[in-house]
């Protein structure tokens, strides 16, 4: 993929969504069982998740998808710069400490700063507005994830160095139907390595956390009601709600802010159901295990043609995402539009952009 600044990709201070991934250094085990050296490393799964889970409810940025690979990590982003500027002076520099601390946290457990040190931070001029552009930032976000997994890995493999090959890398998801796609794609990430048969065998994925949450309401649903809230600790509660309400307004309170602070705010994401995006994902599953190219089944094809996806380039572009894909996705047109305001002719994979969304 050509080189990109990455200050024309990422544009801070605006709502909008991002697909960031990062891969280790050759040789080097994110995840899963080296077959090298025999070592297991799957315990890390869940301490990454934890730190992905924690950073959720501290910055202003919501995690779409997530999965978590044995060589790399992908995360779906959408920063929320309107939903830190509701937040205190004080609010603010509260989080950045403890968000900082962790990348250099042993064990990734949270811990509040000293009163003092938060005065200390909110009395240096301009301090705070710098920390508000941090929280809402995709990068900081992905810093200190990075950092503390190459801290811990590097004191699990009892070594030095890079853990990881590069800096992050990143790509805008412009419209709903790039989005989808994107989600898709990260979601049947294990399937595609070989690593489960089914989205509800893909243990480290964000399908996966849904399909355990959606269980667990169903079976609250058939149960009186206690005094805890039992979707409180939803195995999804900290990831972005799926289903955006589009008759909600945009000012509302669950728009700019969460019921539970696990995450930045209740507002949904794309106007999917879970039950349909669900279905979608299971179907797409089927074909890839099949190793067959082709259409998804003709009664889930509504759903793509309301977002405006080619029903017929589907199983393509959820296996070959980022080969068809370049920095931008989504209508041509607004790739176009994006590529006028950086000052170029056009962005790679433009002309699959027409062919898979029109």
């Amino acid at each position: 993929m050509p080189s990109c600044p990455r200050a024309e990709i990422v544009r801070l201070g605006e709502v909008a969504v991002y697909h960031c991934w990062n891969r280790c250094v050759r040789r080097a085990y994110l995840c899963g069982k080296d077959p090298a050296t025999g070592v297991d490393y799957e315990h890390r799964r869940d301490w990454i998740c934890g730190m992905q889970e924690n950073l959720a409810g501290l910055f202003a940025l919501e995690v779409g998808f997530r999965a978590e690979l044995s060589n790399h990590l992908h995360l779906i982003l959408r920063t929320r710069p309107d939903v830190v500027e509701t937040w205190s002076d004080q609010d603010v520099v509260r989080r950045w400490l403890v968000a900082s601390k962790l990348a250099k946290s042993p064990d990734g457990c949270i811990r509040e700063p000293h009163p003092a040190r938060v005065a200390v931070e909110m009395a240096i001029p301009g301090r705070v507005q710098k920390l508000r552009t941090r929280l809402s930032d995709p990068s900081w976000f992905m810093a200190i994830l990075c950092e503390y997994i190459s801290r811990r890995g590097n004191r699990d493999d009892r070594c030095r160095g890079a853990f990881f090959e590069d800096r992050y890398k990143c790509r805008e998801l412009i419209d709903d139907a790039s989005i989808l796609v994107c989600g898709i794609y990260v979601d049947l990430n294990q399937i595609r390595a070989g690593e489960s048969q089914t989205p509800e065998t893909s243990t480290h994925t964000s399908a996966y956390d849904r399909i355990q949450a959606r269980q667990e309401r169903l079976s609250a649903a058939g149960q009186a009601e206690t005094e805890t809230d039992p979707f409180s600790q939803a195995a999804d509660g900290w990831l972005c709600e799926l289903t955006l309400d589009e008759q909600t307004a945009v000012d509302s309170p669950g728009m700019l802010q969460s019921a539970t602070q696990r995450r930045a705010s209740d507002k949904g994401l794309i106007p999917v159901s879970l039950e349909d995006y669900l279905e979608l994902l299971d179907a797409s599953g089927r074909v890839i295990l099949a190793g067959k190219s082709g259409a998804i089944p003709q009664h889930l094809a509504p759903i793509l043609e309301r977002l405006g996806i080619r029903s017929e380039m589907w199983t393509d572009l959820v296996t070959g995402f980022d080969q068809l894909f370049g920095r931008v996705v989504g209508a041509s047109e607004k790739v176009a539009h994006r590529a006028a305001q950086a000052g170029r002719h056009w962005y790679r994979g433009v002309a699959n952009c027409a062919a898979a969304f029109g």
